[in-house]
């Protein structure tokens, strides 16, 4: 990242130091096109602790967490960053345990408590304040740069003005480099918009049925630890999740998150559903990983596949007179994807 590297030139802090090398990677949701997701949590439990560091104070857990939530797009984030999980992506990505991991336990005044690693900051003969320095600049100019691009992608929507500059904008949006939460919020939209004119007859006799109409419900925001259910459709109570990969392991990994309940898939791809589901069978088989009788047991659980042949033509039969509800849908549903509805 350009913006990561300048800031580190500022601060004399060099360039392949972890703390930049894993800042560089963690903010790649500003770039143009990029399909990145902008994972503020781990960012946050960095910055808080980066903070305290320089303040010279040694917050307690329950301090360091609420101002996590004061932080822009921060109110639903849970521990779990100060807990582990920045540790343990950080070992991941950066090939590094034990006194380079960023987050360090303690206790002040009784209550657990967590600070930043000092060797992590002075590694390889760095200035400590430097470095704590270039974490905060970095995290507080990365949010001002996805604030502008957030208000850009509402001000493009809200500057559409018919049904052809909608379906432009969701062609955009199923663009190869398109950004990843651009196509799970524009594909609910369009799913949302298809299902809520279909009806079903239901009651609890036969002459007691009446008609319901589908509802689709998105379950969070596109990074939710939702245990792999992106939406659900009611009243069928069908599962969906979204998806850019074609990994069979993907699959068979959100299917056993659910117990084996079937799943419909919406997968970023131009081969159509047939040949995306012959294609994780496939490669299912050639891993050696499963057996033929367990691969058909996972494929079974496909209750459909749609791609991107499948959202266009669902697009295609969008009504003129539908536009305008479309388009408050689609401004909605981003409004509460960047918390701006919090």
């Amino acid at each position: 990242m350009e913006f990561v590297q300048r800031i580190a030139e500022s601060f004399s802090v060099p360039p392949d130091h972890l703390v930049v090398q894993y800042l560089a990677r963690k903010t790649k949701a500003v770039d143009r096109g990029s399909k990145a997701r902008r994972s503020l949590g781990n960012l946050y439990a960095l910055y808080v602790v980066a903070d305290d560091f320089l303040e010279a104070r040694h917050s307690r857990f329950t301090d360091l967490l609420a101002r996590m939530k004061a932080m822009p797009f921060g109110s639903k984030l849970q521990n779990h960053p100060l807990d582990n999980r920045l540790n343990d992506e950080f070992a991941r990505s950066m090939g590094v345990d034990g006194p380079l991991l960023p987050i360090r336990a303690g206790v002040v005044q009784g209550a657990k408590a967590r600070s930043i690693s000092p060797e992590l900051l002075s590694h390889n003969g760095s200035d400590p304040t430097s470095v704590a320095s270039l974490i905060v600049e970095v995290i507080d100019t990365y949010v001002s740069l996805i604030t502008e691009k957030q208000a850009g992608a509402l001000e493009e929507i809200e500057s559409i003005s018919d049904l052809a500059g909608l379906r432009q904008f969701f062609d955009n949006a199923f663009a190869p480099h398109a950004d990843a939460r651009l196509f799970e919020v524009t594909s609910f939209v369009l799913l949302a918009e298809h299902y809520r004119h279909q009806k079903v007859w239901l009651g609890s006799a036969k002459d007691q049925v009446s008609p319901h109409s589908l509802n689709l419900f998105k379950t969070g925001r596109t990074n939710a630890n939702d245990g792999g259910i992106d939406f659900v459709l009611k009243p069928f109570g069908r599962f969906f999740q979204v998806t850019e990969a074609l990994d069979f392991s993907k699959y068979f990994l959100d299917l056993q998150k659910v117990n084996r309940f079937p799943i419909s898939f919406v997968v970023k791809t131009e081969l159509t559903p047939d040949s995306a589901l012959k294609r994780i069978e496939s490669d299912a088989l050639k891993s050696g990983k499963y057996e033929k009788k367990d691969v058909a047991v996972y494929l079974s659980l496909f209750e459909e596949i749609l791609t991107l042949a499948s959202l266009r033509s669902i697009l295609e039969k969008v009504p003129s007179q539908n536009y305008e509800n479309l388009k408050a849908d689609l401004i909605l549903q981003f409004q509460l994807e960047y918390g701006l509805l919090d």
